[in-house]
């Protein structure tokens, strides 16, 4: 473990470069007392409308963090696809990678229930024309860039490219399989961090491929949630401790999670002393409604991680 300071040291130097390739979509989120069930009806005490995708949720938290950040991904050619454009530019994110499909934007229709857990559904209207042949128009976008972030959102040959060119460019390339792909593990996708939830990891166990995954990567980091979040690495299993705090909405924090040890990564940080700066992140992420929307700015994880870090 570093030491606390290590977290706070003021070094003069340019900010990283984070190529994120992911989905870009519009979220219509619902918070209600409890899931329906089949064939029911509840009425939500409130409805909110936001920008997502897990892609842009990632690249959003890396950059309130201090990233610079690449978004590489698609949008529809309609209204809510341009007010996307003006609000990555607002989060001061490189768009240039984001191309306009013919279909609509994609859309998440997301339920939050009492006590802070979440479903999801997605449509992925413009995500799903990211294809492998417009990846190659894109390789400008990993020059220079310190990671590679990728999720599945998007059509799993144009990750897959994206992974191949990523690595041509000497980035590190950091996966986060979900919404969880059996077939991803298969492809021999060249990264050299996994990150994934419980459920995804039984997904690998199931799969007998967890061994071999281990041999061929850096780390696999398990999140789970209010529970220490576990890092395999060099066939040991560490624990990190998160925060302890009462959630409001779990929406995006496992994106938060992801953007900031990106960006940690990035900067240097040990491995356990990423995983502790994301835990942190994520944690303050459940604290309010939505996802972008509660992801917190680097002064915030900080200060939450002087108050936390001994």
């Amino acid at each position: 473990m570093g030491q606390a300071g290590s977290f706070f040291e003021e070094v003069v130097k340019e900010a990283p470069i984070i190529s994120v390739v992911g989905s870009l979509n519009v979220d219509l989120t619902f918070r209600v007392p409890r899931f329906p069930g089949p064939g029911e009806t509840l009425m939500a005490s409130q409805a909110l409308t936001a920008f997502g995708g897990k892609g842009a949720n990632q690249a959003v938290a890396a950059a309130r963090a201090g990233a610079r950040v690449r978004m590489i991904g698609c949008l529809g050619n309609d209204e809510p696809g341009k007010r996307y454009r003006d609000y990555l530019a607002g989060e001061s994110i490189d768009h240039a990678g984001v191309l306009a499909g013919a279909g609509p934007t994609g859309t998440a229709f997301i339920t939050v229930d009492g006590e802070g857990e979440n479903t999801i559904v997605v449509h992925p209207g413009a995500n799903h024309e990211l294809t492998e042949a417009k990846m190659d128009g894109l390789v400008s976008h990993f020059r220079d860039s310190a990671v590679t972030l990728l999720q599945l959102e998007c059509p799993l040959d144009a990750v897959v490219r994206a992974a191949g060119v990523a690595k041509e460019a000497g980035a590190t390339l950091i996966f986060n399989p979900s919404p969880w792909d059996p077939e991803s593990m298969e492809r021999n996708i060249p990264f050299d961090i996994l990150i994934v939830n419980e459920r995804e990891e039984e997904g690998l166990r199931s799969g007998n491929g967890m061994a071999c995954i281990q041999e061929r990567c850096e780390a696999i980091i398990v999140t789970r949630g209010a529970q220490s979040t576990r890092v395999l690495t060099e066939g040991r299993t560490l624990e990190v401790e998160p925060p302890s705090v009462s959630p409001v909405d779990t929406v995006g924090a496992g994106d938060t999670f992801a953007g900031v040890f990106a960006l940690a990564h990035a900067e240097g940080l040990g491995l356990l002393d990423s995983v502790r700066m994301a835990n942190t992140a994520a944690a303050l992420a459940t604290l309010k409604l939505g996802a972008q929307e509660a992801m917190p700015s680097r002064a915030e994880i900080d200060d939450m991680l002087s108050r936390t870090t001994g």
